[in-house]
């Protein structure tokens, strides 16, 4: 859909959701996509919310709030245009354009619309697994993410719904794969680290993302050579010669409170790091820690090392900083 329609299109969605500002360029982008070739059918998908590890109360309130195209006819056309970016996207890697927020007047349907548009890609996702001989046991745990994802966000807010779409889209596109104790994300290199005997910008390499639980050398050892063996037996076409990191658990600052022979300093030890950015990632980091948000850092369990460390760092006045880092396959 192209001009005129384009924009009555976004009109009626901006006015019908109360979106403004930002959100009309998403919308826009959705709205130029159009709706998808084949009509979504969200029937039976009840079944699956077990496999995709959403607890009992994200379940239940999942099914109280599925869209309905008649009622919700504004919140309808954004799952539909969703699902279709999504499924047009499939086996590609990068961020999409991003999703818009909706506000809290949307009610409970607009909280868990992503949610269903992630159900409604279901098939297709595993479809797009079988066709790359991706088995059972290696699909559905990086499904399995959005249940994990729902539950951070009824930590944090004591609500349910989803508050990080974006970044799930990765994972119900055929980016993101659960090996072991690590997350791999097929990407694209975007800084030069050649004179270091590094990637060059645009070179194939497997992004690290580290889900909760012990980081033992022996677990990343095992995880990194279950990658090795899955890409080169399901993207063979795709040459992965090194592995990058974006993540607070490789700033440095850590080695003042944590002891050389501790799980974090030796998986950073792993890594070349890139030079800094000036930015303060402490609320990012106190959210991944402890599930509750920045604002509450006085009333913050500190039971452990780490978290007295992240308490402390913080309360002194002082950043942390997600850090970027890589090393050879």
């Amino acid at each position: 859909m192209i001009g005129a329609d384009a924009d009555a299109e976004v009109a009626w969605v901006a006015a019908e959701l109360g979106l403004s500002g930002a959100a009309l360029a998403h919308l826009r982008v959705l709205a130029e996509l159009g709706p998808p070739p084949v009509p979504i059918n969200l029937a039976g998908l009840d079944g699956v919310l077990g496999r995709l590890e959403l607890g009992d109360d994200d379940q239940s309130d999942t099914l109280a709030s599925q869209p309905d195209p008649v009622r919700d006819a504004a919140l309808w056309w954004l799952l539909e245009r969703c699902h279709h970016q999504l499924v047009r996207g499939m086996g590609t890697t990068g961020p999409l354009p991003p999703w818009p927020d909706l506000p809290p007047e949307t009610g409970a349907v607009g909280r868990f619309v992503y949610v269903w548009a992630f159900l409604a890609t279901l098939p297709a996702v595993r479809a797009y697994h079988a066709d790359r001989g991706i088995p059972d046991e290696d699909s559905w745990p990086i499904l399995a993410v959005l249940g994990a994802q729902m539950a951070n966000r009824r930590a944090l807010y004591g609500e349910g719904g989803l508050h990080t779409r974006n970044w799930v889209t990765h994972h119900f596109r055929g980016a993101i794969y659960a090996l072991d104790r690590l997350h791999f994300e097929r990407q694209r290199c975007w800084f030069d680290a050649r004179d270091q005997g590094g990637p060059g910008p645009g070179e194939p390499v497997l992004g690290l993302h580290i889900p909760e639980g012990r980081l033992t050398p022996k677990s990343v050892d095992a995880a990194l050579d279950r990658a090795r063996a899955f890409f080169r037996a399901h993207y063979a076409d795709e040459q992965y010669r090194y592995a990058t990191c974006v993540s607070w658990v490789l700033d440095p600052q850590l080695t003042e409170y944590l002891d050389a022979g501790t799980n974090i300093i030796r998986f950073q030890r792993r890594f070349a790091l890139l030079p800094a950015a000036d930015q303060d990632d402490s609320g990012t980091v106190v959210e991944f820690l402890f599930k509750r948000p920045l604002a509450e850092l006085d009333t913050l369990p500190q039971a452990t090392t780490l978290q007295r460390a992240v308490v402390d760092h913080i309360q002194a006045g002082r950043p942390w900083k997600f850090r970027t880092g890589w090393f050879p396959l």
